[in-house]
């Protein structure tokens, strides 16, 4: 049985932060901290929500030199975080400096591992865009030029659109592990800023391993039913931690 692969993003106010992780608990084992709330709260709200009993995907996208990468990750892996993430378009040898010193301060700890994902081409980036800043490649060039690298780099798996699974899985295989942003349920009708969206149902039966879901479950009226809709929408059983 597969584990639950619905992340929800808690991008909003650090005092709404717990709450939505109590109210979404019996639905949801692993919660994404992103920049604008790991800034306005700070590591503690990691802590709160891994002392609660789930799992913290630290979405922070470090992209710098190596070695500052590198002492990032450390300080991740000693929050105890399940995932966090890394810009691909660091190059090989940031993210592999970020590769080895999470698994040096893991084993010094004695905890198991973060998984390190690297992000691709945001979601929110189309063809026009890459080319504004001089990437004349799609996207799904882009991300699988990015992708093979970070496998190089031995990452666990990377960040991509729902457009680009397929590519991905056949290009490496099913151990590399795919966390797909810009879901959003075959219900929805709204329009945002993300440009390369997918269903759930679909982004699953693509290959995709996990889904990020922030303002579908957030601004629901019944955010637990919403979380419940994309997890019916899936449509398959899975594991609880």
């Amino acid at each position: 049985m597969r584990e639950n692969p619905l992340i929800v993003a808690l991008d909003g106010e650090p005092e709404e932060a717990m709450s939505l992780v109590k109210e979404l608990s019996p639905k949801v084992d692993i919660f994404k901290v992103g920049s604008r709330l790991f800034t306005a709260a700070g590591p503690n709200i990691v802590k709160e929500i891994t002392k609660s009993g789930k799992k913290v995907f630290l979405d922070l996208k470090f992209y710098d030199i190596p070695l500052t990468v590198s002492e990032s990750c450390r300080a991740a892996a000693r929050l105890g975080v399940w995932g966090l993430t890394v810009h691909c378009s660091g190059g090989f040898a940031m993210m592999k400096q970020a590769v080895l010193a999470t698994e040096e301060e893991s084993k010094r700890l004695h905890v198991t591992k973060p998984n390190l994902f690297g992000v691709t081409v945001l979601t929110s980036m189309a063809e026009p865009d890459l080319k504004e800043i001089g990437i004349g490649d799609s996207p799904k060039t882009q991300v699988e030029r990015l992708a093979l690298l970070a496998k190089k780099a031995l990452l666990n798996g990377i960040v991509c659109s729902g457009n680009e699974i397929e590519l991905i899985r056949g290009a490496l295989g099913k151990d590399f592990l795919l966390v797909v942003p810009g879901i959003r349920s075959s219900k929805a009708k709204v329009k945002e800023d993300q440009k390369r969206i997918m269903t759930p149902k679909d982004a699953i039966r693509l290959g995709a391993d996990y889904l990020v879901v922030g303002r579908p479950i957030l601004e629901a009226k019944n955010r637990a039913s919403a979380a419940e809709e994309i997890l019916q929408e899936v449509g398959q059983p899975y594991e609880r931690i």
